[in-house]
């Protein structure tokens, strides 16, 4: 499940703010009012630094939106479907529910990020010389955020996974070699490589120049890198392997069962484990309990009679589904637990918590090791 707060959708697309944005957004709006700005304008009062601080994060927030925005439309040209984008403590992500389908789709659409930040940063730079000698404070506004936004473009175009250089990276050996796997494999050792000379960088700012904020902020970046980069290759590599597992073998086999006419309570004293209940009445089985959704109190009075979801309405996947795309499904419709299609009178279900265990066994056995 996606956390964050809705801030509205344009071009089909929703945007959200993760909760530690706001962090981020204050320490950007008390870097600014207190370092940056009295710098330059002697004059100014502390209400208008406050002032231009708080606009100009935001103004660089937007920015971040416009990039991970230019990677989601030429995403969306080119096939893939965007859920969201989200502004977190370390900047922006696009969610995508698939991966681009060709290494060219996969080198426009990484391009196109800091394609768009170098072009704001152009756009905040030729404000600045129209503005240098007629507001101080727009000028020197429109020159830290041109400054800003450069800094964004190069830094993305590192060559190291996931940043957008990473897959710039991969889609050329990805091009190269055919080998997708080989190439990922390649991007992001090479993202692991940068995130550990950020940290090293980051602790010798700290003992060099006794920087704290600079290089506590480049190891937490460099740590953010090599992490995300170590875990993008295991959910690739998972993900190949859910390619390739049929709806069966991550179907939910120990499902308890329990008359219809049973109350609530009384089931959970004789069985107090299992998130699930087949409900079964005269005429067999008649609906399932998500024991996720029961959040009243007053359900414990109840029979399972009046709890259960009829097995009709349980959403159906077909038999040649595979476990990847199912659970796409489950991600992308909210929903916790499905029907497989049977040509017989058998009914399965495929539950998150049984595909979560079939992820955990394949990464206990060593499939998504880095």
């Amino acid at each position: 499940m996606e956390q964050g707060i809705n801030i509205g959708k344009l071009f089909g697309i929703q945007f959200r703010l993760h909760y530690g944005w706001f962090i981020i957004f204050g320490l950007v709006s008390v870097f600014l009012a207190t370092q940056v700005f009295p710098d330059t304008l002697d004059n100014a009062t502390n209400l208008q630094l406050w002032i231009m601080g708080i606009c100009t994060s935001l103004l660089f927030f937007a920015s971040v939106i416009v990039h991970e925005l230019a990677h989601s439309l030429v995403g969306k040209a080119n096939g893939m479907k965007v859920k969201s984008i989200t502004l977190f403590i370390f900047g922006g992500a696009a969610n995508m529910s698939e991966e681009a389908e060709t290494a060219g789709s996969e080198f426009k659409m990484a391009l196109a990020g800091p394609a768009a930040s170098l072009g704001l940063s152009g756009i905040f730079y030729v404000l600045y010389i129209n503005l240098n000698g007629q507001s101080p404070e727009l000028a020197i506004m429109n020159y830290w955020l041109a400054q800003i936004n450069l800094i964004l473009a190069v830094f993305n175009l590192i060559p190291g996974f996931p940043l957008d250089g990473g897959r710039i990276l991969r889609a050329v050996f990805w091009q190269t070699t055919k080998d997708l796997a080989k190439s990922t494999r390649i991007s992001t050792i090479a993202g692991q490589i940068f995130g550990y000379l950020f940290i090293l960088a980051g602790v010798f700012i700290l003992i060099r120049t006794q920087d704290w904020l600079s290089g506590i902020w480049l190891g937490l970046l460099g740590w953010y890198l090599s992490d995300t980069a170590r875990n993008s290759f295991r959910q690739y590599t998972l993900q190949q392997i859910l390619k390739r597992v049929t709806p069966v073998e991550v179907v939910a086999s120990d499902i308890p069962r329990a008359k219809s006419t049973q109350i609530f309570a009384d089931y959970l004293t004789q069985t107090p484990n299992g998130d699930y209940i087949l409900v079964e009445d005269e005429n067999g089985l008649a609906g399932i309990i998500n024991q996720h959704s029961l959040k009243n109190k007053d359900n414990l009075k109840s029979t399972l009679a009046e709890l259960y979801t009829p097995i009709n309405e349980i959403p159906v996947i077909p038999s040649d589904t595979n476990a990847l795309d199912i659970a796409r499904r489950m991600n992308e419709d909210k929903i916790e637990i499905v029907r497989l299609a049977s040509e017989d009178t058998r009914v399965s279900f495929i539950t998150l918590d049984s595909l979560i265990a079939y992820m955990n066994k394949a990464s206990e056995k060593g499939f998504t090791d880095a």
